[in-house]
């Protein structure tokens, strides 16, 4: 028994249920006024909607009563949940491997929604749409993880196991594109939210949802043997008499067909008690409707002919199916002419910034990575080279703090200028190292926004050595394909520092190789109160709806947009703190401390650094996946069960 995607879910293919449905669906016009405008992104959204209509008979026919950019939404959420089950059923590779795969694609899903991009089409979607919704991704991971175990087959010995196993997979799913629905009307309570003030609402509802589940269960029941597989809980064979083996000898009783009768009853009784609650818009409602009337359909083809269960999946009556859905376009045209959806959604992170005109995609940064440098970094001079580290375990973005310049001097008799100095000429040791290992974001904290309480003339000295040592690293720069940024206020910044840090920006913006963002008068609760009150600002303006902020949306007006998260954070000169750096991108960074200054610190430390990093597991809040074996009990079956998602 597979997960059902609500109320995009499970199904055949629909060939001309909707003869009048756009048949430019594939062209760029539909996804332009879709909001899509990325030719990479567009693809990936048609992957998905092609997906969609193969396999998702009921859900595409309701998909297309939608706006352009709930459908869109719709087709991500089920391509992705698509892409995820058919690794699990895929029955040309063994058992071991499709839990590798499973595996295999949460990781890359996990490390794309840190970096905003895939290079998967579909995941990129699924990105794109998660972002756009602030959508919580958490039930993904669930459902791989059960997909994962589950590539055997599962057995149900109770209703309870049979409720418990659905409101732990299915469950999610249909409350996640419940939450994508009420954000679009402008509700921003989450379901779980409004169904504790609406008891008896979400009661019926639930009753609705487990109907739901248990038609596909009939429906989906040749399918299921044919792996092996009773989708239905032991409890209710006993109930009715029912023989397990008969079942999977495809031997048709009288005690079936009165079983399939009375389940069948009780899931249309399931689809009679719900109703669309007052607070969501008309076309919602319009559309659950025909989701709900389209399900009774089904109901009447499963009671039409029990016994042919054991052998085909029942087709929805043609006729009947058109008699439905042509009323509910024109209604659900009307309603959206009529009631504009209050709420349009909100730009992915992947969107420039409101105000760095030379911000790019992640996807385009990640494209643009694969350039090599055109000359060589330096050696270092002791000759050491960088150590080796798997891809999986090397960081994308180190983050360094530059501590220890001004004790390092004192502590040889030197004015601390001449630490800053020296601090200087590190920097650009370990910006060669950053290229010999393969770093891809180097980001460094040279003075912040609290440094203007030092002494007039170490301030001075600052203000002249992080333009020189700006213009160093530029002259090495081009030749060696690195990418200068620039992170903080320009205010009461002296105009040569303003000059050097936009020239830097401006003559790199086309180099490939290593990106390297100065932080100069930055603080990190200044970003974060700085883009808040942008997003205050356009959201008052009336170019944003409140209820489409979320921290994707938050993030397009950080001082650059487009920086990953960082990975590794490493601060020198012995102190142990994060002292107001990158507080939004470093959230779940690895720290490291070292008691060295900065003026002595070189490449190797930075790999030394790395190496750390890459001997830590990193969890982000969950617990290691357990190892693959193929488990025993009653609860398990030797088959795979049938993927409601292929049809």
């Amino acid at each position: 028994m597979r997960p059902r995607f609500l109320p995009f879910a499970t199904a055949r293919p629909l060939a001309t249920a909707l003869p009048l449905a756009t048949a430019h669906m594939s062209q760029a016009g539909f996804y332009r006024r879709s909001g899509l405008y990325d030719p990479g992104l567009r693809r990936g959204f048609e992957t998905c909607r092609r997906a969609t209509r193969a396999t998702g008979e009921i859900e595409y026919a309701v998909s297309l009563l939608l706006p352009p950019p709930l459908r869109i939404a719709a087709w991500a959420l089920y391509g992705a949940v698509r892409a995820v089950d058919d690794l699990a059923d895929d029955p040309v590779v063994s058992e071991a491997e499709r839990a590798g795969r499973l595996e295999e694609w949460v990781d890359a899903f996990d490390a794309e929604l840190r970096d905003g991009a895939s290079a998967d089409p579909v995941r990129q979607a699924l990105l794109h749409t998660l972002h756009t919704w602030s959508i919580p991704h958490g039930f993904l991971y669930t459902l791989c993880e059960e997909l994962r175990r589950d590539v055997h087959g599962r057995r149900f010995t109770s209703w309870q196991e049979w409720r418990q196993y659905n409101s732990l997979i299915n469950t999610p799913l249909v409350l996640r594109t419940a939450s994508l629905l009420l954000k679009a009307t402008g509700v921003s309570t989450e379901p779980e939210a409004l169904a504790s003030g609406l008891p008896e609402a979400a009661l019926a509802w639930q009753t609705m949802i487990e109907a739901v589940y248990l038609t596909d269960a009939l429906v989906d029941l040749a399918d299921d043997l044919a792996r092996g597989h009773i989708p239905l809980p032991q409890e209710a064979l006993d109930e009715a008499g029912v023989r397990g083996a008969d079942l999977l000898a495809r031997r048709g009783t009288p005690e079936f067909e009165a079983m399939v009768r009375r389940l069948a009853g009780r899931a249309r009784a399931g689809f009679d008690t719900a109703a669309v609650p007052g607070v969501v818009h008309p076309v919602i409602g319009i559309a659950l409707d025909a989701y709900a009337g389209l399900y009774r359909l089904r109901l009447e083809a499963v009671d039409g002919d029990p016994a042919a269960l054991l052998h085909r999946r029942p087709a929805l009556p043609r006729s009947a199916r058109l008699r439905l859905l042509a009323p509910a376009r024109a209604r659900a045209a009307l309603a959206c002419a009529l009631f504009p959806l209050p709420l349009q959604p909100g730009a992915p992170a992947a969107s420039s910034s409101p105000t760095r005109t030379d911000a790019v995609s992640p996807a385009d940064d990640v494209r643009a990575h694969a350039g090599k440098a055109s000359v060589p970094p330096t050696p270092h001079p002791s000759g050491a080279r960088p150590p080796r580290l798997p891809d999986r375990a090397m960081p994308r973005h180190v983050a360094v703090i530059l501590d220890g310049n001004g004790r390092w001097a004192t502590a040889r008799g030197l004015p601390r200028t001449e630490g800053h100095r020296a601090g200087a000429d590190a920097l650009i040791d370990v910006v060669h190292g950053a290229l010999e290992i393969g770093l891809k974001y180097l980001t460094v904290y040279l003075f912040s926004t609290e440094n203007w309480k030092r002494s007039v003339d170490e301030v001075q000295s600052l203000m002249y050595e992080i333009p020189r040592a700006l213009r160093t690293l530029l002259d090495q720069c081009r030749p060696l394909n690195v990418r200068v940024r620039w992170a903080g206020s320009p205010s009461g910044l002296p105009p040569d520092v303003l000059d050097t840090l936009t020239a830097a920006e401006e003559s790199t913006r086309g180099c490939t190789g290593l990106t390297v963002t100065a932080c100069v008068n930055y603080g990190g609760r200044a970003e974060i109160t700085a883009a808040a009150m942008r997003l205050a600002q356009e959201a008052a303006a009336g170019r944003i709806s409140p209820y489409s902020v979320s921290e994707h949306a938050f993030a397009r007006y950080l001082h650059v947009p487009e920086l990953p998260d960082v990975d590794l954070l490493l601060r020198t000169g012995g102190d142990q703190r994060t002292s107001n750096f990158l507080p939004w991108q470093a959230t779940y960074a690895e720290l490291v401390f070292l008691d060295t200054p900065w003026p002595e610190t070189d490449r190797r430390d930075l790999w030394r650094a790395m190496q750390q990093y890459a001997s830590r597991n990193r969890r982000y809040g969950s617990v290691p996946r357990e190892p693959f074996t193929r488990p025993t009990g009653s609860l398990w079956t030797g088959g795979t069960p049938a993927s409601p998602l292929r049809r």
